[in-house]
């Protein structure tokens, strides 16, 4: 759980970063990146955090660590509607005269969404120490950029002004998403409460599971009614990785939120 939440951060904190940078260069350019361009780069709230803002996460993270990362998605919310406001008036009365009526708020909200995202970065980083090494090696990337950014540069944009992303150290191996749902486990004619982490195509990551069994064919309702059928893959203690009888297709809305 620890590690869906830091990887969710710092993928935000590059995200903020992005837009950050490119919000930077509009005032030297008084246009600069439009909406085409940006919008797959705007941070949204993840799953795991709206857990955690509701006191439902189970973790053994300190209350400042909480509060620090609910207030980074908390500012993120106004930035993106700045965002959305220009985006909108870009479409009507075109992007430089946008910028000009725009900028002072743009770049205000999104400085302080980096600002909030460095505080989450480094208050994350006592935890990380039980998480691989390469985790320490983001936060020191991610420290360089948003203090970049905070000072009015843009470390996320190459020398044509493009958007060109810094890959970080430690990324998931495989597309996993993060879903945080309860669900309704049933194995060998038991039925057990439990809790989806996350999602691959390949299977789920389970939390608050029974001991089970390696091998162990399980079924899995989540509270939408959607059931999937799998094999226990591992288990430790209360966590469990369950392999899907068939993989999910790419479209499949858990996949694609």
């Amino acid at each position: 759980m620890l590690e869906a939440l830091v990887c969710e951060v710092h993928s935000s904190a590059l995200l903020t970063a992005t837009i950050a940078s490119a919000i930077n260069a509009m005032k030297r350019t008084h246009g600069g990146l439009g909406e085409a361009e940006l919008r797959p780069y705007i941070p949204g709230e993840p799953a795991i955090v709206s857990v955690l803002r509701n006191g439902m996460l189970e973790t053994d993270l300190n209350a400042d660590t909480v509060r620090l990362v609910i207030q980074l998605f908390d500012d993120l919310t106004p930035a993106r509607l700045a965002l959305e406001h220009y985006f909108s008036e870009a479409n009507t009365i075109g992007a430089e005269r946008a910028v000009t009526l725009n900028l002072l708020t743009l770049s205000t909200s999104w400085r302080r969404s980096c600002q909030d995202a460095l505080l989450a970065v480094r208050q994350l980083q006592s935890d990380i120490h039980r998480l691989p090494a390469q985790y320490t090696s983001n936060s020191k990337l991610l420290n360089n950029l948003l203090q970049d950014a905070i000072m009015g540069g843009s470390p996320c944009l190459d020398a044509r002004g493009a958007i060109a992303l810094p890959e970080l150290p430690q990324r998931r191996q495989s597309a996993r998403r993060t879903v945080c749902q309860p669900c309704t486990l049933t194995y060998n004619r038991q039925q057990s409460q439990a809790f989806v982490r996350d999602v691959s195509p390949g299977g789920f990551g389970l939390e608050r599971v029974p001991q089970l069994i390696p091998k162990t064919i399980v079924q899995i309702e989540l509270p939408s009614g959607r059931r999937f059928t799998g094999s226990v893959a591992w288990c430790s203690g209360s966590s469990a990785g369950v392999r899907f009888s068939r993989p999910l297709l790419p479209n499949d809305p858990l996949l694609s939120g």
